[in-house]
């Protein structure tokens, strides 16, 4: 008895403290209506018109909801193009509205997307361990970092296009294997970019698209090296190459590159201009100018003394990505809409 009575008298309180909100809301409804009604000539004109033909009510929700779509978009290119704003609200606006950032010849990069890949990377630059020693960008060269980007990355998707190349749903998640284990990277890309995984497995099947582009209009060479740190052993290895002996056998007895040696000195698949960076210039001069199976000279580097040798070769445009990008963009009409 004594539980059922508690239970009433809960129950009671709720009744009594709805019956008084519900009063108070009467009240509020009353008092607005009742200055609306006097002191808002158009809405006691409005009150009139429903009360004379209620099927108008539906036309007016509906130029209401349509002024208030409006005044929304409105405000989002206002946000977007003159105020540059980079707030979540201006995103949030520019997803409702699809406002452009740029366009290539007849696709659009939209300005969502913009907006989004900047703030990743403010977030990142905002969140990342600081050294002391590196110059974070300035907005503007953040700005026109993503916006140029974001032009590359759908030029790429048009020259992918015309050659027949998409990126498959099991080379997408090879590519995200080998990033780490799924929970592993998303909690790192929310710490540090706060990006969603599927934001991520977007820019890593970007990524994957554009390597395949670059191996299918760039010349890739694979070689293999023997890398010793003075030059007369590297004359030695050369000169047993020259007679005859296996480049595998000579690697694995002179090369100090503990990584290649055993593998047969082998560095995989290259393009012109990556050699030049990672390695040195006249490396890469060396490596493109052999033909296949080729066996260079002694060629010196930062790390030392070299014998290459060209195993594969692929395609006949000998540019760097930098150029074929280059003379690429010139083909395309390209209109910026957002000013960084």
């Amino acid at each position: 008895m004594g539980q059922l009575s508690s239970i009433e008298n809960i129950l009671n309180t709720i009744k009594s403290f709805l019956v008084t909100i519900w009063e108070l809301l009467s009240r509020a409804y009353a008092v607005i209506w009742g200055f609306l009604k006097v002191r808002v000539p158009w809405f006691r004109a409005l009150v009139r018109r429903h009360a004379d033909n209620p099927s108008t009510i539906f036309v007016d929700i509906a130029l209401f909801i349509l002024a208030l779509y409006t005044a929304f978009g409105v405000l989002g290119y206002v946000l977007l193009y003159p105020k540059k704003s980079e707030s979540r609200f201006a995103e949030t606006l520019t997803v409702l509205y699809p406002l452009p950032a740029a366009k290539v010849n007849g696709s659009l990069v939209w300005g969502h997307k913009f907006l989004e890949r900047l703030r990743f990377l403010q977030t990142f630059n905002a969140r990342a361990p600081k050294d002391s020693g590196a110059k974070l960008p300035t907005d503007t060269e953040l700005r026109q970092r993503v916006l140029e980007g974001l032009i590359e990355d759908q030029i790429i998707v048009l020259e992918a296009k015309q050659r027949g190349i998409r990126v498959t749903e099991e080379e997408l998640k090879k590519a995200l294997e080998k990033q780490g284990k799924t929970d592993e990277i998303a909690k790192k890309i929310n710490e540090l970019y706060g990006m969603s995984l599927t934001d991520f497995k977007e820019i890593i099947a970007e990524q994957v698209l554009k390597e395949k582009v670059k191996n299918t209009v760039l010349t890739k060479v694979r070689i293999r090296h023997i890398l010793v740190s003075t030059q007369q052993p590297a004359n030695e290895a050369k000169k047993q190459l020259d007679g005859g002996k296996d480049f595998a056998e000579v690697a694995k007895e002179f090369s100090q590159d503990a990584k290649t040696k055993d593998a047969g000195g082998d560095l995989g698949y290259w393009r012109k201009g990556e050699l030049a960076s990672q390695i040195a210039p006249g490396f890469e001069e060396a490596a493109f100018n052999l033909p296949v199976n080729g066996i260079s000279g002694v060629v010196q580097s930062q790390f030392g003394y070299h014998v290459i040798q060209v195993t594969e070769r692929t395609g006949d445009n000998l540019q760097t990505y930098e150029e074929w990008y280059k003379q690429t963009l010139e083909k395309y009409n390209v209109k910026r809409y957002i000013q960084v």
